[in-house]
């Protein structure tokens, strides 16, 4: 009888088994301090490219999406005996300690270029792979079949690599700006495609400012993967909903492409801002309610997958045999992640702070478009242009060289900070050139020209077009950054690595491209180039 009171006494006036889910409580919690840490980091990387990509502004909505599911699963499992005892499979051990490890490399390369997707999906399965290790030690296999989905379903807004995803984005663009030509040739309207590219009479009508499809084919993913945990489907029913969702959403998108190109041949280029957004937003609502609809249909004599007769109440709480066990090991994955974070993070600081107090910022620059040029004549700047880019200054001029060549270029400039290096990266020639149709024949050739003190890293690109050859030079520089740094390929992988030596790219960023038209003489046109840049680039205030 004595040990009993001596239990009683240990824990004050609480019952044993009260004692026990405090104790569980407050260990989940020390768990839960380095497993919110990780999430912060991943959707604090994530969410420049939600807000700064339309592909992906979706993804805004995901992490409370994710919350909901979790807890409709938790409501779910209430009244449900939703814990088993948690093995402890080396495996398992091995795997968590390696998705650990993993965070170290992750993070030092993700904090100097975290735009790059690869690391972005790394970072992503460390923290889902960690969070569903701690759920199955909290409450077993249950807990982690219970569980898994609603953690797993936030991988839909991680950006998807761009092997996979640029090839995607090209097909669908093409196939839905050559069905628009063909619906509007329905309508007696005449419409030639080039490339994302629709030429109507009034102008062109960039696939883009009608959507490119991209969009509705994540977004349906997500929405038909949603419904699916939703409604508590089997697999059979959610993989039935996924191509449902893709067949609506291609449909509606063609809908809204046709309809905006056929207002821009009827009231010109300007009317698609008018009728853009409006489009837009009633497509989104027409797609998830048919979906919705969709998945109510199939929900009518669908039982889902994982009701169970309710157990004895107060079967949520951690079995007594097997609660001391999982308490101890919460305790100690949390403890280890706890020191493990500090170390890494405290280590990643430490490292760029040293390697960025070697760096010189460089002379400060900008481009002062001539105006003495009769030709010269200045363009404005798109509120697309604004919204992608978000520079904090831009120019864009056009003007005819002295041998009838047209010249085109474009600035851009970002003050100090994250933000910068994300956005100056993300738009180069091989893409944006190629989503209007033009073919790219050779690029990127580097050449590093000095200009006026400045080393300026000019990638050279040749386009054929319909007007001819189109010399391209892109120029997107670093302050800091010296001739040895700079590759041919932004998107090599050796370029990326390289930021972890040379710095975090926060200290400014420009672009600066000019597209020469009426040239096919690379030779001469670098010549002219560098004559030219000689009067476009100003240094100091």
């Amino acid at each position: 009888m004595d040990k009993p009171e001596a239990s009683s006494s240990a824990v004050g006036i609480l019952p044993p088994g009260q004692s026990v889910k405090s104790r569980f409580l407050l260990k989940w919690a020390l768990v839960a301090l380095p497993l919110g840490y990780l999430w912060f980091r991943l959707v604090d990387n994530l969410r420049l490219e939600w807000s700064s990509n339309p592909q992906y502004s979706y993804s805004l909505v995901v992490p409370f999406l994710v919350i909901g599911l979790l807890l409709r699963r938790w409501l779910h499992a209430a009244n449900q005996n939703q814990v088993s005892s948690a093995g402890n499979p080396w495996l398992t051990v091995l795997l968590c300690g390696a998705l650990a490890f993993l965070y170290l490399p992750t993070r030092l390369i993700e904090a100097a270029t975290p735009e790059w997707r690869p690391v972005q999906w790394l970072l992503a399965f460390e923290t889902v792979g960690l969070t569903l290790y701690a759920i199955y030690l909290a409450g077993g296999k249950k807990w982690l079949r219970q569980f898994a989905f609603p953690v797993l379903f936030f991988l839909v807004a991680v950006p998807w690599p761009t092997l996979i995803e640029a090839p995607i984005i090209q097909g669908l663009s093409r196939m839905n700006a050559a069905l628009v030509v063909v619906v509007l040739s329905f309508l007696n309207v005449p419409a030639i495609q080039h490339g994302n590219v629709i030429e109507v009479s009034m102008g062109f009508v960039g696939i883009n400012d009608a959507c490119s499809g991209i969009r509705s084919f994540q977004s349906s993913l997500m929405i038909s993967l949603f419904l699916g945990e939703f409604y508590l489907f089997n697999w059979r029913r959610r993989i039935l909903l996924v191509p449902v969702s893709f067949a609506l959403a291609m449909l509606l998108n063609l809908c809204r492409a046709s309809l905006l190109t056929w207002i821009t041949a009827k009231k010109g280029i300007a009317a698609i801002a008018e009728y853009h957004d409006e489009a837009g937003l009633t497509i989104l609502l027409v797609c998830t309610a048919l979906l919705w609809s969709a998945a109510w249909l199939l929900n009518r004599r669908h039982t889902p997958a994982d009701v169970r007769q309710p157990a004895s109440p107060g079967g949520g709480a951690p079995p007594t045999a097997n609660g001391e066990v999982m308490l101890c090991r919460l305790k100690r994955l949390g403890l280890i992640l706890i020191v493990w974070l500090v170390a890494v993070e405290s280590g990643v600081e430490l490292w760029y702070r040293i390697r960025e107090s070697h760096l010189k910022p460089g002379p400060d620059w900008s481009v002062n478009f001539s105006t003495n040029n009769p030709t010269f004549k200045p363009l404005s700047l798109t509120e697309e242009e604004h919204e992608l880019l978000r520079f904090d200054d831009g120019q864009k001029g056009q003007w005819r060289g002295p041998d009838g060549t047209l010249w085109q270029a474009f600035y851009f400039d970002w003050k100090p900070g994250r933000i910068a290096g994300y956005l100056a990266k993300r738009h180069t020639p091989d893409i944006c050139m190629t989503a209007i149709g033009l073919k790219m024949v050779s690029g990127p050739e580097l050449t590093v020209l000095d200009v006026n003190g400045v080393k300026l890293p000019m990638r050279h690109y040749v386009f054929d077009s319909s007007e001819g050859a189109l010399q391209v030079y892109h120029c997107h520089w670093e302050a800091g950054e010296g001739r040895d740094t700079y590759t041919a390929d932004e998107s090599s992988r050796f370029n990326l690595i390289r930021g972890v030596w040379a710095g975090r790219g926060n200290q400014g960023q420009k672009v600066l491209e000019i597209i020469i038209t009426g040239s096919n003489d690379p030779k001469a046109a670098g010549q002219e180039l560098a004559d030219e840049l000689d009067k476009l680039v100003k240094v100091g205030k």
